[in-house]
């Protein structure tokens, strides 16, 4: 279970990367390999992105004990680890909803996009690393 862990950890950090990159550097006018091939034969980055980060998100907290119904129970979302957890999982909801309303089209909430892509991975860093004090 250990290598799959680490597997899936991997897979979920490279995919992010992937994505942030994505957004960032994307071009759809581009003539290169990548960009001829995600921007326009799949129409952007964002659900395959998340096709594999969602799974590889279940299984970290399945390994970290963590299963739907404690996900849920008011034990775990009564300590701050929960807190950041549910966090997490509401601006991962803000965007998906991004990803339908944007997705690789070009408007201003691409702004908000990247932004709560990156308020994301803060998350991330205090779920895993948790600050001491």
């Amino acid at each position: 279970m250990d290598i799959a862990y680490r597997i899936a950890v991997t897979a979920h950090i490279l995919t992010v990367c992937l994505w942030i990159g994505a957004m960032f550097f994307g071009d759809p006018q581009s003539t290169r390999f990548f960009s001829k091939l995600f921007e326009r034969r799949l129409g952007g980055i964002g659900w395959y992105a998340q096709a594999v980060l969602w799974p590889t998100g279940v299984f970290m907290l399945y390994h970290r004990g963590i299963s739907v119904s404690r996900l849920f129970s008011a034990e775990l979302i009564a300590t701050s680890w929960g807190k950041l957890v549910w966090a997490k999982i509401g601006l991962v909801l803000v965007l998906v909803a991004l990803q339908i309303v944007v997705g690789n089209r070009p408007s201003k909430l691409v702004y908000a996009y990247i932004l709560t892509a990156f308020a994301i991975v803060g998350l991330s860093v205090l779920i895993v690393r948790p600050l001491t004090g």
